[in-house]
Formats: C-alpha cells, structure tokens, sequence
C-alpha cells in the first residue's frame, strides 16, 4: 500500500481581491493558505483542520508571522506524518520480527495481593516443538526501568536464542517505565510503601514453571542496579531455587547470614532442607556514581542503605565459608586491555579451600544429589567479582546512556561472561 502523503500549497492572490478596505501591503489574508491533503492520515487532517479553522475565522496577521506560523504547524506535523509513513513502509510485522530473532515472545500480567503485575518470556525457537528442559535466566531491571527497558540495554534474549535458554524479563512495582523492586536496605516512608517482590517472583516461578519446560536445575537471576539488589534477596531468601546469581551494578541490601539458609523448605515437600549458598558472578564498575563501589555517600537518599561491593563479596564469602564450614582461597587474576575504552577490567575468583574442607558434610551432599563418594579435586568457584576499572552505572557491552550513567566497557561482553558462569554453576 502505498504511503499517505500530504502536498502543501501556497497560493497568494492579487491585491485587486482583496475588499475594498485598503489593507497594509504587509497583510494577507490567512484564508489563501490551502492545504491539500491527499490521504486520511490523523497528522494530514490535523494541520488541514488547523489551517480551515484560520479560513474560516478570516483572521488577518502580519505576513511575518503567517510565515512563523506555518513552518510551525509544518516542524511539529511533519515528524508525525513521517513516522505514519514509517510505520506503513519499514517497521516489520510482530511475527516477523519474532522469526528474525528466531524466537517466541510471551506477555503475562497476573494478580498479585490486588496489583496486576507483569512479566515477559522470551522463548528460545527450539523450545517450542521439544520437551527438554531449558534453563531459565530472570533479568531484573533497575530503578525507573520496566522490563521492555531491561531487554532493550541488555540484549539478553538474544544470547537465548542463540545459546537455547529462556528469558523473563519481570517488571517492578510501579507504573510504565517507573518501577523498582523492594530489594531490601529500605526504611521511613520506602519501608512503608514496599511491596513484597519476593512472593511475586514465587508466583511468577510458578507459572513459568507451569507453562514452559524449565530445568529446575538450572533458573538464574540477573539484574542492574536495583534489580541486582534483588538478585542477593532472592538468593537469600530463596536459595534452593535460584542456582546461581550475576548481578550488575548493584550491592547486598539484605543480611546474608546461614540462619536464612537453615530456615528453607522445599516449596513440593514443605520439609527442611539443608543450608545451600548461592554461587554469585558480581560485575561492577569503580566510578559508579549510583552504586558507589564505596557504599552509600551524600548523593544517597537518606531512606535507602546498601553494602558497599568489598562488603558484599566478604559477607556473600563468609556465608559460604560458614554453609559449606569451610575457608575460602581468593585469587586476583588481571586480563588484557583489548579495547581502548578508558576501562580495564581484573577478576577475584573465590575457591572452596579443599585442604580444610569438611569432608563428611560434602559426601552427604554428593549423596543427597547422586554423585557417589568426593573425590579430592577441589570444589567449583562459587564467587566472582570483576572489577571494572574506569566503569560507570553501566552494563558492561550493554546499550547505556553513557551521559547519564558514565563509561561502557567494551572489555567483555557481560552476557556472554554471565552465561558461561551459569553453565558452569547449576544447582547440585
């Protein structure tokens, strides 16, 4: 079909019609401004009503500011006719676009405690004619984010679509591109308004789990900023589900002690399960000006309190020491400058010390989980902080308002990083 158009025309006549008052040679008649409008597009009939609404007034103004007028009425409805015009010619079909990425996009809105909450799923194209259980990776934006902003920074699902894992992309409390999650570190009026984010995400949980063929094996959170805070509650409050976490530019808001750990229970046997400490993939820049490396400072709102990243990784550290009863070994391994971007990056991984550990303790877990007797090679690295010297608020390769939010390192991709540790750390 083709695209509406809109023809402008501008037609003067001679002095000898106009009335018989004599007017200044300066002044036209506003009712010889005519536009044709040739299509039924809404911007074309609105300037043509604005000019016929001139006509028939017969107003008369100064040429000057017929002039200004008219390129004004021009300027503001020419984008609007542009974009009708992009809408019908360029911009591709849903089903289209879900065939180029190669896959499905589901929306969800439920009930939750009187609130219609929302989520997105994007599904891998194999999983839609195969029953074998795919991981699942929730991404949780940041402060005045939604899930549409999350998926559009980070890209994620098309590493799923790619690598054959689903994304959920959940929204926060709120409305439109305003939203937050109650992450925790919260008091005064933000402690009263909090809404419980931990029971949307069990009941979100429960209907992916329902609907989609997920490996309960393997469900990972990640998150930005305020959604990164999210990821450490929901690791604490809930870590016989979440296999492991990558949280992006934000800190711990929350206690991390064992005791949260000894007080879970299976959500199918409602029975005691033993203490688990979810692996963690911390990736965070040191001139975040949001999330301050340091911790909070006087841009901080004075009702919000947060870890600073050195805190968090020694708390999230000495709760596996304490689950695992066990030491921890940290290595600082430097990388390569590969891009000349202002930032570099390091990596402190943190390893189960196998010399002290205790042997009895992980035997009944490799029992509880099939594996037979522990051999003495030492056990995964269960936390990973990369260190983004020169890195802003910012997800690191992501699409970030650097203006706003500072450097984008271009050193490695925090997709790809996140999903490798995923792969290697489901929950056993």
């Amino acid at each position: 079909m083709d695209a509406p158009t809109l023809r402008f025309e501008l037609r003067l006549i001679p002095t000898r019609n106009l009335p018989t008052r004599n007017f200044p040679t300066r002044y036209l008649p506003t009712r010889n401004l005519i536009a044709k409008q040739e299509s039924s597009s809404l911007p074309g009939l609105a300037l043509t009503s604005v000019l016929a609404c001139l006509h028939r007034t017969r107003i008369l103004l100064p040429l000057v500011l017929l002039r200004v007028l008219f390129l004004v009425l021009f300027l503001v409805f020419l984008p609007l006719q542009v974009g009708v015009c992009l809408a019908s010619e360029s911009v591709p079909s849903t089903t289209q676009q879900a065939s180029q990425c190669a896959q499905k996009v589901v929306h969800h809105a439920i009930l939750y405690q009187g609130d219609t909450r929302s989520f997105s799923v994007y599904l891998p194209n194999q999983s839609a004619n195969s029953c074998e259980p795919l991981p699942v990776v929730f991404a949780f934006h940041g402060v005045l984010m939604n899930g549409q902003t999350m998926a559009e920074m980070t890209d994620l699902h098309e590493l799923g679509a790619r690598c054959g894992f689903i994304v959920v992309y959940p929204d926060g409390s709120g409305h439109g591109r305003f939203r937050t999650w109650n992450a925790g570190g919260r008091s005064g009026r933000l402690e009263r308004v909090a809404e419980d984010d931990v029971g949307f995400v069990r009941a979100m949980l429960r209907i992916v789990q329902s609907k989609y063929c997920v490996d309960p094996d393997r469900i990972h959170a990640t998150g930005f900023s305020n959604g990164a805070m999210m990821c450490y509650r929901l690791a604490v409050e809930m870590p016989h589900v979440f296999a492991s976490i990558a949280p992006v530019a934000g800190t711990l808001a929350v206690p991390a002690t064992a005791s949260s750990s000894l007080t879970a229970t299976s959500s199918l046997t409602a029975s005691p399960l033993r203490p688990r400490a979810v692996p963690s993939l911390h990736i965070h820049g040191t001139e975040d000006k949001f999330v301050p490396w340091d911790g909070p400072n006087a841009r901080t709102p004075k009702n919000l309190d947060f870890c600073s990243v050195p805190q968090t990784v020694a708390a999230w550290t000495r709760l596996h020491a304490t689950t695992y009863n066990t030491s921890i070994l940290c290595n600082t391994l430097p990388c390569s400058d590969r891009v000349q971007d202002g930032t570099h990056i390091d990596i402190q991984s943190y390893q189960v010390d196998s010399s002290v550990i205790d042997n009895s303790a992980e035997e009944d877990i490799a029992t509880e989980s099939g594996m037979g007797s522990v051999t003495s090679t030492p056990s995964p690295i269960a936390i990973q902080l990369v260190r983004v010297h020169g890195g802003g608020h910012t997800w690191p390769s992501g699409k970030n308002r650097e203006w706003l939010v500072g450097t984008t390192s271009k050193e490695f991709s925090a997709n790809e990083r996140m999903w490798t540790f995923f792969q290697e750390h489901p929950k056993l």
